[in-house]
């Protein structure tokens, strides 16, 4: 199966990103810099029998 992955993803475009391309059998991994959010939109994708988890990070922190 493919994977796609969304950096910086949010309730707008990130989240509308993640449902269209998890409708064409695509698991999705987002990225961004809350957990708690991340999860929120994880869940809301796996109801809809889609695939989905949420990876916290900061893209603009080069350690």
């Amino acid at each position: 199966m493919k994977t796609i992955v969304i950096v910086d993803a949010g309730p707008g475009l990130g989240l509308s990103l993640a449902k269209t391309f998890g409708r064409h059998g695509f698991h999705i991994a987002m990225i961004s810099r809350t957990q708690e959010k991340l999860d929120q939109y994880a869940d809301k994708l796996n109801d809809l029998g889609i695939e989905a988890q949420g990876f916290a990070a900061d893209i603009t922190n080069k350690m």
